[in-house]
């Protein structure tokens, strides 16, 4: 009886610990809703996430819209995690927010909520569009910025 009750307590224990992980949470798209707007996430292209340091998930269907998140929460924590869409291969592949290349166009990259920028890899995956855009690419510490200087 003992030997149950500690099996029982050590398993419940350990469920306990790998809910509080901090790691990316798919995207159920057509399902899961953007945390601010709380519009259903449809377009796998311009999708991000972020995971707080005790890993909960927030899911958002646009840059815009998890920019504008953090600034109404305050959030500027380095050990926040933030995932971004990789434009260049959007099926399901994320890239850490604060590596990624990003470009802004209203033209091309039409978003759900009108943020217009999409993520890169590399330079070499952005450059493509850069040319073709004459367009200067942006990094996480330029969204940054722009947040802090609104």
């Amino acid at each position: 009886m003992k030997q149950a009750l500690l099996m029982i307590i050590f398993v419940y224990g350990l469920m306990g610990l790998t809910s509080c992980q901090q790691q990316f949470e798919p995207i159920d798209y057509g399902h899961d809703a953007c945390t601010h707007c709380k519009m259903i996430i449809m377009d796998k292209r311009f999708a991000a996430e972020m995971v707080t340091e005790k890993g909960k998930a927030y899911k958002f269907d646009d840059m815009a819209c998890l920019l504008k998140y953090m600034e109404e929460e305050h959030i500027n924590n380095a050990k926040t995690m933030i995932f971004v869409s990789d434009y260049s291969k959007p099926d399901n592949s994320f890239l850490d927010a604060r590596q990624a290349v990003y470009l802004h166009n209203s033209e091309v990259f039409k978003t759900p909520m009108n943020g217009n920028l999409a993520a890169f890899a590399t330079d070499r995956e952005a450059a493509p569009f850069k040319e073709h855009l004459q367009n200067n690419e942006l990094k996480w510490q330029d969204l940054e910025s722009k947040l802090i200087n609104q």
